[in-house]
């Protein structure tokens, strides 16, 4: 045991400084010899996020609960939890924004042989406040499966056993990389399902603050309005920031907790 968590350590180490190169990397994968030298252990096939909004004012039907209870839903399943001492993104970019020393939190029983180092183990309870002060910072999470986390961890044999549950801001994230990258890499955030983003035309006088915010590079102002890109993921970050109130995010489909809970679930082992 004390021997992988000393692997844990080094690999994080290892692996640390290429955040500052995330641009870089994500334009790897539009080259197919350079994808397999440079993108290889990311591992796309094994890989799945999704953002989760947290908007206040996001319509969901009546009697369904908001997003955020995905994520809560995991960390209730999980049999072990860990919150990392530092975010890589943040703490590798200088963040001026946000505390770098607020961690990612990876569940599954992979987590247990990570150095003590580079996360902490915590309480079902301890993972879900730390989610809830994730949201009151204003940080917007993702989860899923992402090899990636797993090789930085040092736990890649046990990659199907660990969840990604990153808390990113705007600034620094992984997500800012987003779209150097190839389609094929950009298509592994799947929006939640059912949820649209929709620009009220009336209300929108094309400040641009939208587009400086949003980290996937899906939001322009055409004849000073704001017009929504095909790739969306569905952050709501857009919303949070619109100080006209002219952009709303809507979920229609009441099974759509059920629906995205599944699709996760199928590549993940708790």
């Amino acid at each position: 045991m004390a021997g992988k968590k000393g692997r844990s350590k080094k690999s994080f180490d290892r692996v640390l400084s290429m955040y500052k190169y995330k641009n870089f990397v994500a334009k790897l994968s539009n080259y197919p010899i350079l994808k397999q030298i440079g993108w290889r252990h990311m591992d796309m096939d094994n890989t799945i996020l999704t953002y989760v909004p947290i908007y206040e004012d996001m319509e969901v039907p009546a009697g369904t609960a908001a997003p955020v209870s995905i994520i809560e839903h995991f960390i209730r399943e999980a049999s072990d939890h860990l919150i990392l001492s530092r975010c890589p993104c943040r703490s590798e970019n200088d963040c001026q924004d946000f505390d770098p020393y607020f961690g990612c939190t990876f569940l599954g029983p992979a987590v247990r042989n990570v150095d003590p180092e580079v996360g902490r183990l915590v309480s079902m309870e301890e993972a879900l406040e730390h989610l809830h002060q994730a949201t009151e910072m204003g940080l917007i999470s993702c989860l899923g499966k992402f090899k990636f986390d797993a090789v930085m961890l040092g736990v890649q044999r046990d990659h199907h056993n660990l969840m990604t549950v990153c808390h990113c801001c705007p600034c620094c994230c992984l997500s800012t990389s987003i779209p150097y990258a190839s389609r094929e890499t950009r298509d592994t955030v799947v929006k939640i399902p059912g949820v649209t983003v929709e620009v009220d035309m009336e209300k929108c006088n094309g400040c641009g603050a939208c587009v400086k915010t949003c980290t996937f590079k899906q939001i322009e102002v055409v004849d000073k309005k704001a017009v929504i890109g095909e790739e969306c993921k569905g952050c709501g970050r857009c919303a949070m920031v619109c100080k006209q109130d002219a952009i709303s995010i809507r979920i229609e489909d009441p099974s759509y907790i059920d629906t995205c809970v599944e699709r996760i679930a199928a590549k993940v082992n708790l």
